[in-house]
């Protein structure tokens, strides 16, 4: 067999190459290996987050401790507002859902 008919054999279209078996159960196990080292990272990432936002928030707190004092006389009325604005929007909403 000359090189240009091997060339020729190995780049022909009528021959489909023989694909490798796969073995199912050792790929699910590497992809939940694999997903279970990104959920690892992710918690990671998530915590240090959140230990950083801590942090943060308690060397705030003197300061938010004397905003919320000075602002909750006047909020105090827009809550409750707000809350019953809510509460009628839940029971009337849930009415309407019901009809149809």
């Amino acid at each position: 067999m000359t090189p240009d008919q091997r060339l020729a054999a190995f780049l022909s279209e009528d021959d489909a190459p023989a694909r490798p078996t796969v073995d199912a159960m050792f790929v699910a196990e590497v992809m939940q290996g694999v997903a279970r080292r990104e959920l690892r990272i992710r918690l990671g990432s998530i915590a240090v987050t959140a230990v950083a936002a801590a942090a943060v928030l308690w060397a705030c707190a003197p300061v938010l401790d004397l905003a919320v004092q000075a602002l909750s006389p006047v909020l105090l009325p827009v809550a409750g507002i707000l809350t019953l604005a809510a509460a009628a929007v839940v029971v009337l909403g849930g009415q309407a859902v019901e009809r149809r």
